[in-house]
């Protein structure tokens, strides 16, 4: 059976990002709801209008201050409604906008030039609100928070060169003498004092989901990293300060970028990548059903079910079937599902939304334990007819609309021994045969009672994948950088955010695991330390005769198995301990597993 992607936590901008075990609750939600809501739901054509209809900020402000049928008013604000209807689709988790690029924030934000519902006419903190119905669901807690703000000219123009015309949210007499650069300036200042009260005032945030780190509208979000400074640290000599508005780091002084402060403060909470930094997970945006294979590591998929994300007067909410080809596909490609809705302007979320959410939820209930805390495979997805999720020692088969019939032969279980096969849900017992290549062939399927997603169980007698039988076990090395807890032990600990790493520079040092008995190994899989480069190892059961870091091929029947880092593949041995750019490729390594059943 195929063994799941490892996922090796790198380090970006100074930050590394969390570990699975951090990161895993998403992993296992599989379902969240979006809530997108603004002072964009007043004139209720999308949270773009402003910027599409190129409205001026000053008179985009009049959707809140002034009386009219397009005033966002919140009159009918129900946090406790939102979450109820979160649960009752089937959410584990629930994420709200807590201000999009209009730069109206739906909290307090004491910079002098905040625009926020702490202020008149609102004068509430509508994040209170929400952060206290999500926990009291027992939800996981979302809090979304875009740094793009078109109140602010300089976002277009942050260097401050000169333009041949404004940009179209520019609202002066005098457009040739205007301060962008400065503008800009202060727009950084007023994210670094709301980012600060964010991750601050309303206690521990599970997933912060970043969102325009994109300058101009060009680019990618990475590429505004140079002004936001998203990382762990403010580089002192940058060109835009955000003086008394950002943190600094008590143990250094230095100054923190938008990441150190929102590590410093939430040190568990998993963000997207689109601040510019890494991210602890990938997003991939947009109703389209998903395809191709099992995605790597941690994926989330978002879409909007009713027009645009934020309200929309008069659009069509996707159909029931639209929307669970899209939870499904993205469900049997190891993904989580982020759907969002657009609450209008008095805080109710339309009646089209609450009601087709409802069935998802019914149908979710019904095969929850094919969706829940399971991971998408082992073998890839047929686009439109068949997927698979598993847990432990079951795995799951759906069978989408694409595929005709009742009946469905699986890929081969290799040596395992089928021990049930059911109906998800009801549990009714299913016939089934297994070939003498190992593939299961199971009749009697009724696709009538959910024909978007029919789901069979199959039980065997072991896990579903092969198990790391080194994991935990007692781990040795001839040399340990134990200063930095980087000690034999890190090495088969089942965390790819730790790892084993010799003292010194030099090649040729190794691993031992001692197994606790004879055991014959099917293969090994070992993470390293960087993405760029492929180390080479020895793996045996003992040295050879000949000194140095030689090993064995492990021929025998191991009790103990030896791992010996070599060289990485961008470098000749007779380039000593450095790669051609002259750093040093230290003997290291974040996991070491072996095995003792097949595995592809």
């Amino acid at each position: 059976m195929p063994l799941p992607a490892l996922r090796v936590p790198q380090i970006d901008q100074g930050l590394a990002q969390q570990s699975d075990a951090t990161v895993g609750w998403l992993a296992d939600a599989k379902i969240g709801m979006f809530i997108h809501w603004g002072v964009y739901a007043g004139p209720a054509q999308g949270e773009w209008y402003e910027r599409s209809a190129q409205v001026k900020p000053s008179v985009y402000r009049e959707f809140l201050t002034s009386p009219s049928p397009q005033q966002f008013t919140a009159d009918q604000y129900d946090p406790t409604a939102w979450v109820e209807l979160a649960r009752t689709m089937g959410a584990k988790y629930v994420v709200l906008t807590t201000r999009h690029h209009e730069g109206f924030g739906l909290y307090p934000n004491s910079h002098p030039n905040a625009w926020t519902s702490a202020q008149a006419p609102l004068n509430r903190d509508f994040v209170a609100g929400y952060v206290s119905a999500v926990r009291a669901a027992g939800l996981k807690l979302g809090l979304y928070y875009s740094p793009i703000d078109w109140r602010y000219p300089g976002y277009y123009n942050v260097r401050g060169a000169a333009l041949s015309a404004p940009p179209w949210n520019y609202e002066g007499a005098d457009p040739a003498s205007f301060d962008y650069r400065a503008n800009a300036q202060v727009m950084k200042e007023e994210v670094y004092q709301a980012v600060k009260q964010l991750v601050s005032d309303y206690g521990p945030i599970d997933d912060l989901w970043w969102d325009g780190g994109w300058l101009a509208e060009q680019g990618s979000d990475a590429d505004g990293a140079f002004f936001w400074e998203p990382g762990r640290y403010r580089d002192p000599a940058n060109e835009w300060p955000v003086g008394g508005y950002g943190e600094t780091e008590p143990a250094t002084g230095k100054p923190l970028g938008l990441m150190g402060m929102v590590r410093a403060h939430q040190p568990n909470v998993v963000v997207t990548p689109r601040s510019g930094w890494a991210g602890d997970y990938g997003v991939e945006e947009g109703g389209s059903v998903p395809t191709g294979p099992i995605r790597a590591g941690v994926v989330e998929k978002t879409f909007t079910i009713r027009g645009a994300w934020g309200y929309t007067a008069g659009a069509s909410v996707m159909s029931y079937d639209q929307i669970l080809a899209v939870v499904v596909n993205a469900l049997v490609r190891n993904m989580t599902t982020l759907i969002n809705v657009g609450p209008d302007r008095h805080g109710v979320v339309p009646a089209d939304s609450a009601a087709v959410l409802t069935r998802v939820g019914a149908f979710l209930s019904d095969v929850d334990e094919a969706v829940y805390g399971t991971r998408g495979g082992p073998w890839n997805p047929v686009d439109g007819q068949v997927g698979y999720t598993f847990r432990d020692k079951t795995f799951y088969v759906h069978l989408l609309p694409g595929r005709a019939g009742g009946a469905v032969t699986t890929p081969s279980i290799g040596d395992a021994m089928v021990r049930r096969v059911y109906a998800v849900p009801g549990g009714r017992a299913l016939p089934y045969t297994v070939g003498s290549d190992g593939t299961v062939t199971i009749t009697g399927i009724d696709r009538t009672v959910h024909p978007q997603d029919s789901v069979v169980a199959v039980v065997l007698d072991r896990p579903v994948v092969a198990t790391d039988i080194a994991v935990g076990r007692a781990t040795s090395a001839d040399s340990e950088e134990a200063g930095k807890g980087n000690i034999a032990a890190r090495a088969t600990d089942g965390d790819t955010a730790t790892r084993w790493c010799a003292a010194d520079g030099a090649t040729g040092h190794w691993l031992q695991v001692d197994l606790g008995a004879a055991t014959a190994l099917t293969g090994a899989r070992i993470a390293w330390e960087f993405p760029g480069k492929t180390y080479r190892y020895r793996v045996g059961d003992r040295p050879t005769a000949t000194p140095g870091p030689q090993w064995s091929t492990g021929r025998t029947t191991p009790t103990r198995v030896r791992c010996t880092p070599c060289r990485s593949r961008d470098r000749a041995p007779s380039a000593g301990d450095r790669d051609r750019t002259g750093h040093r490729c230290w003997a290291s390594i974040r996991e070491f597993q072996a095995y003792d059943r097949p595995f592809s």
